[in-house]
């Protein structure tokens, strides 16, 4: 089911108004690789065993602010997609690029990509960040937006940081929504031309940068850390305002989008991280090419689902990047449960294979 047709006819702020905000001359790395790429990280793939490339889809968390035996041991064995830094690894700034470093040379080959929340306020690890909030930043001119965003992403890169779980592209919506502390503004319009903004001013940083939380946490109240929220809300309306910020980003050639813990009653029960209507609507409707990752797959929304189940419904859905912050299984456990699926022909080696290639072309 496609929303494109209605796009013309639409009042909000049409695909040309959105390129009308961007910095001319600023390039965006897309998915599209030439075709001699293409066939380099394809063969590269078929190269690997098949646990090392069901591990390609896998975030992970580490403990402390220097990388253990066990951690370390671990990254090697698994060697994962990507590594998620959360609160508890960040101590001094010579410890946090000590921790990335080993982090990286755990796999000198293809090091993991390693990753952080930095929205600034509310969402911070680093203390040391040159932008403020999104709130904050969603009342001056775009091209302070950009300004800032570029100086946060050379901060981040002189860590080492791979990705940026960020900007927040949810519209708060109302004073009560989950988001409020959290989001450029209330209007989807503003937030979408902040958005592009943003994504515009991070550009060439070296850091990869993911809008969240799509399909848009805007409207909610209950917070997916605790519990599944529900996005009561008819497909015309999401298309020309939640989505909006989303679209623009995808036209503006954003690498990663991040599905959040939300149950949109458009779509089905399923939150939108495992559903199969959620991942559509981004490949079909929106165009999106690049890498869908999951919100952290240990959050209270999905405790009513058993975490081998959860691998079952992300990869089924469509996902790249399945990331854990908190899980009820080990990193391995989780990996060797979706071989073993690969293996009864449950699931087909080129569906991992397919995600596997747009990880990698992040890196």
């Amino acid at each position: 089911m496609s929303f494109l047709p209605g796009l013309a006819a639409s009042g909000r702020m049409s695909r040309r108004a959105v390129a009308k905000v961007m910095l001319a001359g600023t390039a965006f790395v897309r998915m599209h690789l030439p075709a001699a790429a293409q066939e380099d990280v394809m063969a590269r793939i078929r190269a690997m065993p098949l646990r090392e490339r069901v591990a390609r889809m896998f975030m992970v968390p580490v403990t402390g602010v220097s990388l253990g035996d066990s951690d370390a041991a671990m990254l090697r064995d698994l060697r994962p997609g990507g590594v998620i830094l959360v609160g508890e690894n960040f101590g001094t700034p010579e410890e946090v690029r000590a921790l990335v470093v080993a982090i990286h040379a755990t796999n000198p080959e293809l090091p993991p990509l390693v990753a952080l929340d930095q929205e600034g306020g509310i969402v911070s690890r680093i203390g040391d960040d040159p932008a403020p909030d999104a709130p904050t930043m969603g009342t001056l001119p775009l091209d302070e937006i950009a300004r800032l965003a570029r100086r946060r992403a050379e901060m981040l890169a002189g860590y080492g940081f791979d990705v940026n779980f960020a900007p927040v592209a949810d519209v708060a919506f109302s004073s009560d929504s989950v988001m409020a502390g959290r989001a450029f503004g209330s209007d989807p319009e503003q937030v979408a031309a902040d958005v592009v903004a943003y994504l515009q001013g991070a550009a060439g940083s070296g850091v990869r940068h993911c809008v969240k939380h799509f399909p848009g946490h805007g409207r909610v109240a209950v917070d997916s850390h605790e519990a599944l929220p529900t996005l009561t809300v008819d497909e015309a309306t999401w298309w020309e305002a939640d989505a909006l910020p989303f679209r623009a980003a995808v036209d503006a050639g954003v690498p990663m989008v991040m599905l959040g813990h939300l149950a949109a009653t458009m779509w089905g029960d399923l939150p939108a991280s495992l559903s199969p209507r959620a991942v559509e609507a981004l490949r079909d409707d929106l165009g999106f090419s690049g890498v869908i990752v999951t919100d952290d797959l240990g959050m209270g929304a999905l405790s009513g689902w058993g975490a081998l189940e959860v691998v079952d419904l992300a990869v089924a859905a469509g996902v790249d990047l399945l990331l854990y912050v908190i899980a009820d299984e080990e990193p391995a456990a989780l990996v060797d449960h979706l071989v073993a699926r690969v293996e009864q022909g449950v699931v087909a080696e080129e569906r991992i294979d397919a995600s596997v290639a747009r990880v990698m072309a992040l890196s």
